[in-house]
């Protein structure tokens, strides 16, 4: 456990003035939090540091151990290095790995056994992407696949709101989504089912999941356009009421996702 008693300490360059570094085009990203940490430590990136108040000294030191560097400041010192008021007393920065590909993700394509994944092609906000992790990440999806229009995974906040599951869910990024989406149904028999704002889909509630299924949800403005849509072979909708035109991203994901992996638990074909 090494000290820190200067602003200007180069051990802790990494975490200077955070609000001002997205920290994309290296080779490094950002955990804030306790609990995020943690789940760090238990996925398979490896951490290059630890940076803590204080008060977490202690407990950090203990589960750390000689895996990383801990760094311990004051609090009021900690602020000061990232930048602004850090009321959750703990940072670690990890190390960026190559995502696994498809193959890798998913059983061969003869395995017995159902499928559940979720398919982001161009979710652009790191909120809404943190969200549909987690959801994943809760209900035990398969595998998350993002397109190449989509935010960093391991940007702060996307690693903020999913709380951290977004180094610990299945994930890989496309570099051909439409070639993958292709092959999700003609070597896995994967049904693509577009999560839609159009009251002619047939309504979620209504729906029953295949046993392999893919969920493509859309951007947060434009949700799917027409060349994703029509790689789909079914289009689900959640119907609302009069006066509200949709829901948040991450909110009717997480609903897609719930009944999905609810459909798996009941069997339905």
């Amino acid at each position: 456990m090494h000290v820190i008693d200067s602003l200007d300490d180069p051990r802790v360059a990494n975490y200077r003035n955070l609000r001002d570094r997205t920290l994309r085009g290296e080779s490094l990203f950002m955990a804030e939090g306790r609990e995020v940490v943690i789940r760090l430590f238990e996925s398979p990136y490896a951490v290059e540091s630890v940076l803590v108040a204080q008060k977490h000294g202690e407990e950090f030191q203990a589960l750390v151990g000689d895996r990383a560097p801990l760094y311990v400041a004051p609090e009021a010192l900690l602020s000061r290095i990232v930048g602004f008021r850090f009321h959750l007393g703990v940072l670690a920065v990890g190390r960026r790995r190559a995502l696994p590909a498809l193959e890798e993700l998913l059983p061969p394509p003869e395995a017995d056994v159902c499928l559940r994944l979720v398919v982001l092609p161009e979710v652009t906000k790191p909120e809404n992407l943190g969200l549909v992790v987690r959801s994943a990440a809760g209900f035990g999806l398969d595998a998350v696949l993002l397109g190449p229009r989509c935010c960093d995974p391991l940007s702060r906040r996307a690693m903020r709101v999913s709380m951290g599951a977004v180094v610990q869910a299945p994930i890989n990024r496309s570099a051909d989504l439409a070639a993958d989406l292709e092959a999700l149904h003609a070597r896995w028999a994967v049904t693509r089912v577009a999560a839609v704002l159009d009251r002619r889909a047939q309504p979620l509630a209504e729906f029953r999941w295949p046993r392999r299924a893919a969920v493509l949800v859309g951007n947060e403005t434009a949700g799917l356009r027409d060349g994703w849509l029509s790689q789909c072979d079914q289009r689900v909708t959640i119907p609302m009421q009069a006066g509200v035109d949709s829901l948040n991203l991450g909110v009717a994901a997480g609903i897609f996702l719930y009944t999905m992996a609810c459909g798996e638990a009941s069997g339905s074909e």
